[in-house]
């Protein structure tokens, strides 16, 4: 067995995502470090939209298919990442801490409430009379 499927294995990652929640942190890190954060949030999250544009071309055309698949999985990995990002974003402009708990809440109740939406109602059968 391969070290990289054991990892998967043991994880419940692949390595490429393993990976790129380690640069994520060490470019964090690095902002924070060097008082960069609101840059390196900014370019973290305008690299957070690519991926999700990317995503969604992807998944329209039957041959780049598993590509979509792989950008869904990223975009829905760092999703409540990405609304942290863009909360502490707004912070820096809304100095209101009761609006910006809102905006939280509904940036982290939101995916949820769209599934709900977006699912098909159960279809109720009508018996024959």
């Amino acid at each position: 067995m391969k070290w990289s499927n054991r990892i998967q294995i043991v994880t419940g990652q692949t390595c490429v995502h393993i990976t790129l929640h380690l640069l994520l942190i060490a470019a964090l890190v690095w902002g924070w470090k060097h008082q960069a954060l609101l840059q390196v949030s900014t370019v973290l999250l305008a690299m957070y939209a690519g991926v999700f544009a990317a995503m969604l071309l992807t998944q329209r055309l039957p041959r780049l298919r598993r590509v979509g698949d792989f950008l869904e999985h990223v975009t829905t990995t760092y999703y409540f990442g990405a609304a942290m990002l863009v909360l502490y974003l707004l912070s820096r402009v809304i100095h209101n801490n009761l609006l910006l708990g809102c905006v939280g809440v509904l940036m982290l109740t939101g995916p949820a409430v769209v599934s709900l939406l977006a699912k098909e109602p159960v279809r109720v059968r009508q018996r024959h009379r």
